[in-house]
């Protein structure tokens, strides 16, 4: 493991970006988009629109414009426009897409606003630990610090889809994974001191520290005391802001992250289960496989069997699967081992 707990938790998540659609506009439109499959979010090149989410969310509509970028978690279906006008009737996204044959859907004279989509592909098993912790939108604006480096992206991915240069593909799919590092990045230094996580705790002085600790040394018997140490507060002030701020406990945590650490082994890799046990800091294969049981509710035999007989599956794009050209290259520090087949479904913005 490393010092770093987001680079950390996006590889066993083996989380892959991937353009997966674009939009131009002009003139008086407005599109209803379905509700997002995990993780999506959306870059505005030029001109803007306005977001107008479901009713039954608790959000305001707003203004999107020219550098900036927003992510969609688990959210219901949302309203894309030109105006907020009552009477414009929103066209169907998901039927508009399907009749599109590269993905860029264009309406109107398509000279006024230019938009990329892209999503986030995270492995079923344990995608909540990601989308969990994220709020259903996050929206990074234009003057925001990390833009800069967002627009450079966003330029470079245009330029990718324009130019057809050999390697287009993982060129493009390198980038939308350099964008969702920015976005969460971007999200971490801007949450709201309120909001609860392990990823909004990254930035806290005392706490991103402590998990830094806990994901480079996960096998290490760790202790309230030691953890409080290393980040130089007293065990009670060092677990109650612990708590306050991700949530659970620190050493329900440490818990946690060996767990998720041995699901994805489990799942990987060929390793006995008890060199996983003393790779994880159990002293016997027993106690591991105790622990484990109890946490997901099966051995560690069995949830190896079970997970291993589960269809290839990628959470985040449409109907569960990728399914643009532009997504056949999935990147990620633990590409799959089989390419991805597209899907007939068209994924949208």
């Amino acid at each position: 493991m490393t010092l770093d707990p987001l680079s950390d938790a996006l590889n066993v998540l083996n989380a892959r970006s991937a353009i997966s659609g674009a939009l131009k506009a002009g003139g008086t439109w407005a599109l209803q988009l379905p509700e997002p499959q995990g993780v999506k979010f959306n870059a505005v090149v030029k001109g803007g629109y306005w977001l107008i989410p479901d009713p039954r969310e608790d959000l305001e509509t707003i203004w999107v414009e020219t550098g900036d970028v927003v992510l969609f978690n688990g959210c219901y279906g949302y309203v894309m426009a030109s105006d907020t006008k009552p009477a414009l009737t929103p066209q169907n996204g998901r039927e508009a897409y399907r009749q599109t044959t590269d993905n860029c859907l264009v309406l109107g004279d398509g000279l006024e606003c230019h938009m990329l989509g892209l999503h986030v592909r995270l492995d079923a098993d344990g995608i909540d630990f990601l989308t969990g912790t994220l709020p259903k939108l996050v929206r990074i604006r234009a003057n925001h610090r990390e833009a800069g480096i967002l627009r450079w992206l966003m330029e470079q991915m245009i330029a990718e889809n324009t130019l057809s240069l050999p390697g287009q593909n993982v060129a493009a799919n390198q980038l939308a994974q350099l964008m969702f590092v920015q976005v969460l990045r971007a999200y971490i230094a801007t949450a709201d001191p309120q909001e609860r996580g392990w990823l909004q705790a990254i930035g806290d002085p005392h706490i991103g520290p402590a998990l830094r600790h806990i994901h480079t040394q996960p096998a290490h018997n760790w202790t309230l005391a030691e953890l409080s140490q290393k980040v130089a507060m007293s065990r009670t002030s060092f677990a109650l802001h612990f708590r306050t701020k991700v949530g659970m406990p620190p050493l329900t945590y440490v818990q946690n992250w060996r767990m998720r650490l041995a699901r994805r082994a489990l799942r990987d890799r060929d390793i006995p289960v008890s060199s996983l046990a003393m790779e994880l800091g159990y002293q016997s294969e027993s106690a591991f496989s105790n622990a484990f049981k109890r946490h997901s509710g099966r051995s560690p035999k069995q949830f190896r069997h079970h997970i291993r007989q589960q269809p290839e599956t990628n959470p985040g794009g449409a109907n569960g699967t990728d399914s643009t050209a532009m997504a056949t290259a999935p990147t990620g520090a633990t590409p799959p081992s089989a390419p991805v087949t597209p899907a007939t479904e068209p994924e949208n913005i």
